[in-house]
C-alpha cells in the first residue's frame, strides 16, 4: 500500500515542480537589465509580477512582462504593495525569456531614488548578489 501512496503523492506534486522551474523558460545565463515606466505592480499569488513600457533601441516602446518571487518573499525583502506604482520609472535585471518574448525573470530591481531590491529568496533587500536556488527563488 505505501508504494501507491507514494506514487500518487509525486504525481500531485509535477505540477508544482513544473511550475516553479523557470529554468526551462528563462535563459539564466543570459541576463540583461532594461529601464523603463511600470504600468502594473500586480502584487498576487503565486508570483508578483511588473509589466513595464520599455522604450527600445529605435525609440519604439515595447510591453515587458516580468515575474518576480513571491509576495512573502517580496515583504521579507522589504518590498511592498507601494513600493512600485504605476509611473513609476525602474531599472530591472533579469533572466531574459528563451522563446525571445519580451519576458524576462526579474530578479532585482533598482528605485529612481537608487533603492535595489532582491526579488528572490536570497535577494533580500540591499543585497542583490547570488544565485537562486531551488523553488521559487528561480
Amino acid at each position: 500500500m505505501k508504494i501507491p501512496i507514494v506514487l500518487l503523492a509525486a504525481l500531485l506534486s509535477l505540477p508544482a515542480l513544473a511550475h516553479h522551474n523557470y529554468r526551462l523558460r528563462f535563459d539564466y545565463d543570459t541576463m540583461i537589465t532594461v529601464t523603463g515606466i511600470v504600468t502594473k505592480f500586480d502584487w498576487k499569488n503565486p508570483h508578483v509580477e511588473i509589466f513595464m513600457d520599455v522604450e527600445n533601441e529605435n525609440g519604439n516602446v515595447t510591453k515587458w512582462v516580468m515575474p518576480t518571487g513571491a509576495p512573502g518573499v517580496l515583504t521579507r525583502n522589504g518590498i511592498t504593495p507601494d513600493t512600485v506604482l504605476p509611473g513609476d520609472t525602474l531599472v530591472v535585471t533579469g533572466a531574459l525569456a528563451r522563446n525571445g518574448s519580451n519576458e524576462m525573470r526579474a530578479r532585482t530591481f533598482i528605485l529612481k531614488d537608487g533603492t535595489s531590491f532582491g526579488l528572490s529568496p536570497n535577494r533580500g533587500g540591499q543585497q542583490a548578489g547570488g544565485r537562486g536556488g531551488m523553488g521559487m527563488g528561480n
